[in-house]
């Protein structure tokens, strides 16, 4: 559990200068986290679960290099719905009922025997974790450093937090990128109506947006993905659709990373470690 959240930390050393500046605006940033009991028993398992595996101090060490304007509180929470949006200048929710119906969803869908990929229920428990928490991050993100957004905000977000996942190391990379695809692949359904007046791209779009990135990303490693999963016309197109997230991500995100602290946990060996 402890490299779940490398990719954050990873991410942010992509193409980092020793000589950059940070900005004279950028304060401290303050990671705080908490886990709000359920009064829905059901979903106390759930709870329990996320408290035990620490995941959450996962993230405040992971985001440790990050420097922000303001204290940015990342959460557990029931909601009573599978998600609860974020709002701007408040914190970051993963909702236990998201979580619980990812392990519903995983234990309908049991490994095909044929699957030559390695995966069980707690790594894509986990995967539909991260991508939940990338994703918010990256609205947090957007929002406190006021980063401009051409299009929809909901696809720049995944878009980010599949670049971030493609920074990590190899199989970790590849575990959680392949498991948070299936997520959305099995989650998918048919849009009628009003569907499509939706903000967020439907799930299935949201499949191939992230096999995009990752093959962009690692392109021998994702090589067998192309034509099977990901057709060659989209994947023709998958590094120009890479390349303009990076190169926000250095332009935006990259002055606001503390290069001492980022030295400090890249050094360190997450993934030996277990929870506590």
């Amino acid at each position: 559990m402890r490299c779940m959240f490398k990719a954050v930390v990873a991410a942010f050393a992509l193409n980092f200068s020793a000589n950059l500046a940070m900005p004279a605006t950028a304060q401290q940033s303050q990671i705080e986290i908490s886990y709000e009991e359920p009064s829905n028993v059901e979903l106390a398992p759930t709870f329990e679960r996320l408290k035990r595996v620490a995941i959450l101090e996962e993230l405040r060490e992971f985001l440790s290099p990050l420097r922000l304007p303001r204290k940015l509180t990342v959460r557990t929470a029931q909601c009573d719905a599978p998600t609860r949006p974020y709002e701007r200048g408040g914190p970051i929710t993963v909702c236990y009922e998201l979580m619980d119906k990812v392990a519903r969803l995983v234990a309908e869908h049991p490994k095909d025997p044929v699957d030559q990929e390695s995966f069980d229920e707690e790594s894509l428990i986990n995967a539909a974790f991260v991508e939940s928490t990338l994703h918010q991050t990256a609205l947090a993100i957007f929002d406190i450093l006021e980063v401009p957004i051409w299009g929809r905000e909901f696809d720049a977000a995944d878009r980010l937090a599949a670049f971030v996942m493609t920074q990590f190391g190899e199989d970790a990379m590849r575990t959680l990128i392949l498991n948070t695809a299936r997520i959305f692949e099995w989650s998918d359904r048919t849009w009628t109506g009003q569907d499509f007046a939706n903000t967020a791209s439907p799930q299935a779009q949201r499949f191939y947006n992230y096999l995009c990135t990752a093959y962009a990303g690692d392109p021998i490693g994702f090589g067998s993905l192309v034509p099977e999963k990901l057709p060659d016309w989209r994947a023709g197109q998958c590094e120009r659709e890479y390349e303009q997230v990076k190169q926000a991500f250095n332009l935006r995100i990259m002055p606001f990373v503390d290069p001492d602290l980022l030295v400090k946990v890249k050094a360190t060996q997450w993934l030996n470690r277990t929870p506590g």
